[in-house]
């Protein structure tokens, strides 16, 4: 079986996980929804607006950002707050590969 195989195969198991959690009511309509939009997003950018909490990561790393001016590169947070002026900062996202 090749790679491509193996992740579809990967997929089809992490899709019937999702639904048959629904199915049996173990999370809602909505949960499943969002398991299902990120198993398939490689990147998903948040806007950022540091007076509000639910808008900042939640875990120490690096994030890529896309500044005031347009530009973007990778940036740390550091658990509260950017290296870099957060005021600049307008979105974030997380790099994830598909299926993890």
């Amino acid at each position: 079986m090749g790679n491509g195989s193996l992740l579809k195969k990967k997929m089809e198991y992490k899709v019937f996980d999702i639904v048959t959690d629904l199915i049996r009511e173990d999370i809602t309509k909505q949960e499943a929804i969002d398991k299902l939009l990120v198993l398939y997003s490689v990147i998903n950018w948040v806007a950022f607006d540091w007076m509000k909490i639910e808008t900042r990561p939640t875990k120490y790393g690096k994030y890529l950002i896309t500044r005031k001016d347009g530009k973007i590169h990778w940036e740390t947070w550091n658990g509260s707050g950017w290296a870099y002026n957060h005021n600049e900062i307008r979105y974030w996202a997380e790099i994830k590969p598909p299926c993890l």
